[in-house]
C-alpha cells in the first residue's frame, strides 16, 4: 500500500482558531469549551478560585480557548444537573462563573445543590443572575 502524502498548510492561510481576515484557511478551529458553552448559561460567580472548587469535588479542570482569551473549565453533574465552572485567565474580575444547562428551570435549586456539594453557602455567591434577567450582587462584587 502506498503511503499518502499530506502537503502542509497554504503559506498565505491564517491559523485557525484566530479572526481570519483576507486569506481565509477553509477550516475555523473552535474550543470544545466554546462549542459546549452554548448548552449553558452564566448563573452566578463565587468568590472561591476554581482550583480550590474543583479539588473539593475531585475535578479534572481543562483548558480552552474563547474570544476574550485562555480559560480553565470544569464540567460535571450533580442531582442530573449540568454545571460547568469556568476562570478566564487575566480577567478583570478574579471570580468563578458557574454555569448550568440551558434546559435547567429551577437556577436557585440548582444553586443549592452545587453549593451544597461544595460544602460552602450562599455567602461565597459574589453575584448571581443572568444576561437575559441581569445580575445581582451578592457580596461585595463590582462588575
Amino acid at each position: 500500500m502506498a503511503a499518502v502524502n499530506v502537503p502542509g498548510p497554504e503559506p498565505d492561510w491564517e491559523e485557525a482558531p484566530s479572526y481570519q481576515g483576507g486569506k481565509r484557511n477553509p477550516a475555523f478551529q473552535s474550543s470544545m469549551w466554546e462549542f459546549a458553552a452554548s448548552s449553558f448559561r452564566v448563573v452566578a460567580g463565587l468568590q472561591p478560585p476554581l482550583e480550590a472548587l474543583a479539588a473539593r469535588l475531585r475535578l479534572t479542570v481543562e483548558r480552552g480557548w474563547e474570544d476574550l482569551g485562555y480559560v480553565d473549565v470544569a464540567m460535571f453533574r450533580i442531582q442530573k444537573t449540568d454545571f460547568a465552572l469556568s476562570e478566564l485567565e487575566g480577567a478583570s474580575v478574579p471570580y468563578t462563573f458557574v454555569w448550568v444547562s440551558r434546559s435547567v428551570d429551577d437556577v436557585e435549586a440548582a444553586l443549592d445543590a452545587l453549593l451544597g456539594a461544595l460544602g460552602i453557602g450562599r455567602e461565597a455567591l459574589a453575584f448571581r443572575g443572568s444576561l437575559e434577567t441581569g445580575f445581582e450582587n451578592c457580596n461585595g462584587w463590582s462588575g
